[in-house]
């Protein structure tokens, strides 16, 4: 190697020895008063003030830096801080302390409290419209599955039902009454402003027979910061055909800046079934069949074939019916819930996070009911400059519900209580096989006598099953998906200090993505029945059903500076388009091989028109929407709100595609003006409001404008054939409704009480109507959809609160209260629809109650015979009384009207004046049930149920029919109380509603005595003889139409559903926080709390909770009713 290259070697050596000498890496933390402070600007500045190099600090406030000279210096800077500036010299981890800024007071400007309301930002003093806020804070530490639990009671004109007892099953809501008589009445749920609405379009809303999913599951309760709950058309309008119902909007919590702060919480609930009816035992029951069947005929041998209550020792099956068996004991147990919730959340000055995760764990009150509940939820908002804000939302729901197959408590009430749970051997030990009843016999030939078979006359009680056989042998789990991600930007287009005009782009971009699926299995087990054409023979199936919707929204928010600065005024354009697709599918097979539950197994398809093995649909929905929304003020005394929706749906065809939601509304603070001055000191706010708006209704279904075709309509020549599966609606209208809205916001006692009252007027035209029956020779039996009439809503809403209005030392007293009245009136409907809605009487239904709508009255409204009690007496009593006493005629007359005044009743016809109607014969008009041909069904009997004859024509028949009351209530709401003292918390919440009537279905089939079902207690007070006062009719088994009717639907058993609930009563610790930090803690908080405590009313079922299905009844179904439960919760945070 030659010297040159050797000398070239060695003076590049000491060149990068000396670069080397000059760069090193240097670390620190930043932190200020809060924390470590996350993305700070950590720069190395020469001696003219030049960056050259620079990096920010991470989310723990660390930082790490190649620095080019040690002689330059270190500065770091961050917003609401002072910059600091060090020399880097030798040293190389620096500990920094930021120090805040100070503010002068002629820079400080003191903002109002400010709310949302309809995307724009608004002074809570300046608000227009009809709203409440309730913080999730307040019932910290009770025990919520969902938000509305947490709702029921708290806002005014939101009335909230329970759907049942049972796990996920959710509730009903309607705020304002009922707008609509087809498909969704729930309010509109919105989840930080994007909607998040039922995903599963096959519910059917009109004719559930089933538990609704519960969507608001999806959120979970520890994640909600506040809900606000919009009433008026003036708020709803800006969410156009989605608001017709109300609006609820979820606002979730979020990060802030500060450290990373962990929480996490525990909760444990023991759950338990109330008391239920006091039914028979298994001595009773038998007591009760034997004259049951005895009546009919009156025939000694009645029972003679019923092995099954005659107590036959000789008979192999003895041990399995000599039993007092408490089935609804069996079926109850004492349930528990888990609940574990962990978030973790802090930021800097540019960027804040909150991540989240909760599990529930949970066992029902009645046996083999589990749920499982999985949520997660990031929330990240991030500064890029003082321009431009990125935010994303990320929320995953997860749900494993197993329930039962079927209903076991409504089973475990009618099954016979002398009937054994297991198989039991000759000694009456029970055996690990559960008894299950022998194949139906029938009436007089196959007979427990005869061979292996039950009772013709208990079919009823074998077609309802062994309800612990189903418990263990079925099931159906439903589990369900949810991913409802977000990304959001936003950017200040003008100025972004004060004195400034601003323009603000908001853009966003979400998803909501929903998976459900419902297998269910019943085994062969459960039946009797043998392999072949029996579709209870090892039975599975499954339901799925997906949904995807995408949405986009774009919006600019124009905010101008007025040098007066007694005007303010702020607006958005916005506009947003969605679309979705969804996809559903069943499958049911039979006869499946023992130990395959899968439906996709080799079975047999039951094809027919109950059980139909196959199905599968799909369906995509296009809207989009351009919003504008306006709000300005003078000096915050008088305010103005303006909004204009237009919205487009591709459920309308192209003449209605498009509707219009404008809404108006003013504020008047008349406590700001001069005047009011002298008495300011007492009332701090009075402010008037009056707004109007219109909201809108689309169709749930999806094709109306298409002639859609049905591609399984049958065969030809063994060919599968399409036809058309309906008639094109392109003339089909928006439902729409059309509010007006007068109220005050009143404040006094140093702000110590808030009062809000409202009044509304609600008139919906155009209303959505489902499957109208049509003429036949259309070649079609009924419309998809129709617009019906019109419905008017009427009601006023009051909200009061006391916040410490009793104040003694440590200890304070604050109390709430709200109360709503609405009136629903049909004005309008077409004559159709009434005729495709409003069934027609049949006489030889038993138990049954008219679906009606009619003009004039309410929706909800019961229509039923009028009951009257019970005939003391026979007929015959009075025929021969005529004999023993050999009366004439008019003798004869004169006595049965002394009886008649005197309270006694006979199965005979009276007049309007009270008096017996007389027969040519000299005999009393006997009372009878409904003429056909001429002849009556039934001729009444001594100790059967009195129906009033209101035309007074001596037959019980439609005409006799009469309105019976309403089931919405007249008066809804809640009131509360909190007591303080120090750091202990009181807390009492209590839910009421008056003036609705509830259908007790249970009850009616619990007091029939007409069937083999079991009986309350009660019928022990039935008739037996002649001159039996009692309420309660004579037992009497029913074999055909010529038998009695004593149970019909009727006014003994529409019963006030008023009541008041004790909802919850809690106790809370908050312990000290110079203690809690010891041990490196910053919060430490135990809650205990009971739920359900009592339930003052006078209705005699389970629970008088009971929710309306659709625009029919409250009827009481034997559903699981709300458990009663204590919950105790610790909270943590460090």
């Amino acid at each position: 190697m030659s010297k040159a290259k050797v000398l070239m070697i060695c003076l590049l050596c000491l060149l990068a020895q000396g670069a080397l000498a000059q760069s090193k890496v240097i670390s620190g933390t930043i932190e200020d008063p809060m924390g470590p402070v996350m993305f700070a600007n950590v720069t190395e500045r020469d001696k003219d003030d030049r960056i050259v190099s620079a990096v920010q600090t991470d989310m723990m406030g660390n930082f790490s830096l190649e620095i080019k000279n040690p002689k330059n210096r270190l500065v770091i800077s961050y917003v609401g801080n002072k910059t600091k500036e060090l020399a880097i010299g030798e040293q190389s981890y620096f500990t920094i302390m930021m120090e805040p800024e100070s503010t002068s007071l002629e820079e400080l400007v003191v903002q109002a409290t400010r709310t949302t309301s309809g995307g724009l930002s608004i002074p809570e003093r300046e608000m227009t419209v009809a709203r409440q806020t309730f913080n999730l804070a307040e019932v910290e530490g009770m025990a919520f599955t969902s938000a509305d639990e947490a709702l029921q009671g708290e806002i005014a004109g939101l009335d909230i039902v329970m759907n049942s007892g049972n796990l996920g099953a959710g509730t009903t809501m309607r705020l304002r009454g009922v707008t609509s008589i087809n498909g969704n009445a729930e309010p509109l749920v919105v989840v930080d402003d994007k909607i998040f609405d039922n995903p599963d379009e096959t519910f059917d809303f009109q004719n559930a027979s089933e538990e609704e999913y519960a969507a608001l599951l999806s959120v979970n309760v520890e994640d909600i910061a506040k809900i606000d709950v919009l009433k008026d058309a003036a708020a709803t309008a800006v969410w156009g055909s989605k608001g017709a119902n109300g609006v609820i909007m979820i606002t979730t919590k979020r990060g802030s800046r500060g450290k990373p702060r962990v929480n996490f919480s525990y909760k444990y609930t023991g759950t338990w079934q109330p008391k239920g009816y006091d039914l028979l035992n298994g001595d009773d029951y038998t007591m009760l069949l034997k004259e049951e069947f005895y009546n009919p005929n009156q025939s000694s041998t009645a029972t003679a074939n019923i092995r099954e209550i005659n107590y036959d020792k000789s008979w192999a099956e003895y041990q399995n019916w000599n039993n007092n068996t408490d089935w609804v004991d069996n079926v109850t147990q004492f349930g528990g819930l888990h609940s574990y919730n962990l978030n973790i959340s802090g930021g800097g000055e540019k960027a804040q996070f909150r991540v989240s995760g909760g599990y529930e764990n949970q066992s029902g009150s009645i046996i083999q009911q589990k749920f499982d509940r999985l949520t997660t939820r990031l929330v990240l908002d991030y500064d890029v400059s003082d321009r431009i804000r990125f935010q994303t939302n990320f929320a995953l729901t997860y749900t494993d519900n197993l329930k039962n197959y079927t209903g076991l408590l409504g089973i475990a009430q009618q099954i016979a209580p002398n009937m054994s749970i297991y198989r039991q051997d000759s000694e009456g030990n029970d055996t690990d096989q559960f008894h299950i009843l022998a194949p139906q016999g029938t009436l007089n030939e196959n007979t427990p006598y005869t061979g292996n078979y039950s009772s013709y006359e208990l079919r009823s009680v074998r077609s309802l099953g062994n309800p612990l056989a189903y418990a263990a042998m079925s099931w159906k789990n439903e589990t369900t998906y949810r991913i409802t991600p977000d990304f959001n930007i936003k950017y200040e287009l003008l100025g972004v200090d004060y004195g400034e005009h601003r323009l603000t782009f908001n853009g966003r971009i979400d998803f909501d993505i929903y998976a459900a699926s419902t297998p269910a299995y019943a085994a062969a087990g459960l039946s009797s029945g043998t392999w072949g054409n029996n579709f209870s023979y090892n039975t599975s199936e499954k339901s799925e059903s997906n949904r995807t919707r995408v949405g986009a929204r774009g919006e600019l928010v124009f905010t101008p500076f007025f040098q007066n600065e007694d005007w303010s005024m702020t607006m958005l354009g916005r506009y947003e388009m969605s679309t979705q697709r969804s996809t559903n599918q069943f499958v049911r097979q039979y006869s499946l091989p023992d130990g395959i539950t899968s439906p996709t197994a080799p079975g047999a398809l039951p094809f027919d028109n109950k059980t139909n093995g196959l199905s599968s649909g799909n369906s995509r929905a296009n809207s989009q929407y351009f919003l504008y929304n306006g709000h300005a003020s003078y000096k915050g005394i008088y305010n103005v709100g303006v909004s204009l929706r237009a919205d487009g749906d591709s459920k309308f065809g192209p003449k209605q595609k498009w509707a219009y939601f404008p809404g108006a509304s003013l504020r008047y603070n008349i406590s700001d003006e001069k005047f009011f001055e002298p008495i300011r000191k007492h009332v701090s706010m009075l402010g008037l409001r009056a707004s109007w708006g219109v909201v809108g209704k689309a169709p749930d279904a999806d094709y109306l404008f298409y002639n859609a075709y049905n591609l399984s309509a049958g065969s030809y020549n063994g060919a599968a054939g399409a036809a058309m599966d309906g008639l094109k609606l392109d003339d089909l209208r928006w439902e729409k409704t059309t509010s007006y809205n007068l109220g005050f916001n009143l404040t006094f006692l140093k702000d110590i009480m808030n009062v809000d009252f409202d009044f509304y007027h609600k008139d919906t035209k155009d209303l959505l109507m489902t499957k109208v029956r049509i003429p036949s020779t259309t070649g079609y039996a009924q419309l998809a959809y129709q617009n019906a009439g019109n419905m008017t809503n009427d009601g006023w809403e009051m909200n009061v609160n006391a916040n410490e209005f009793l104040k003694v030392g440590k200890f304070s007293v604050s109390a709430g209260f709200n109360m709503a009245q609405n009136y629903n009136l049909i004005v309008e409907m077409d004559e159709r629809v009434l005729n495709s809605m409003n069934s027609d009487w049949k006489f030889n239904e038993r138990g049954s109650y008219q679906n009606r709508i009619q003009v004039g009255n309410p929706l909800g409204s019961v229509y039923g015979f009028r009951y009257k009690g019970v005939y003391q007496y026979t007929y015959d009593y009075l025929t021969n009384l005529r004999a023993e006493e050999n009366l004439t005629a008019e003798e004869f007359e004169q006595r049965i009207n002394g009886m008649l005044a005197d309270g006694k009743t006979f199965p005979v016809v009276v007049g309007a004046d009270g008096k017996v109607i007389m027969q040519a014969n000299g005999l009393p008009q006997r009372m009878v049930y409904n003429y056909v041909d001429g002849s009556p069904s039934y001729s009444f009997q001594g100790g059967d149920a009195i129906y009033e004859d209101i035309n007074h024509d001596g037959q019980i028949n439609a005409l006799d029919i009469v309105y019976l009351g309403n089931c919405l209530p007249k008066l809804s709401g809640g009131f509360n109380v909190s007591l303080n003292y120090g750091r202990w918390n009181l807390k009492a919440r209590f839910m009421y509603r008056y003036g609705n009537k509830v259908i007790n279905s249970a009850r009616q089939t619990l007091e029939s005595m007409s069937t083999a079902y079991n009986q309350a207690s009660s019928v022990n007070w039935r008739w037996r003889k002649d001159g039996d006062e009692t309420l309660m009719p004579r037992a009497i088994y029913v074999y055909d139409d010529n038998s009695a009717y004593n149970y019909q639907g009727s006014s003994r058993y529409v019963e006030d559903g008023s009541f008041v609930r004790f909802q919850n009563l809690q106790v809370g610790y908050n312990f000290p926080t110079k203690e809690l930090k010891k041990y490196g803690l910053n919060r430490l908080q135990m809650y205990v709390t009971a739920n359900n405590l009592f339930c003052w009313t006078r209705y005699s079922g389970v629970d008088p909770e009971i929710a309306i299905s659709g625009w029919g009844q409250a009827i009481d179904k034997s559903q699981t009713p709300r458990a009663k439960s204590f919950t105790a919760n610790l909270n943590i945070g460090f």
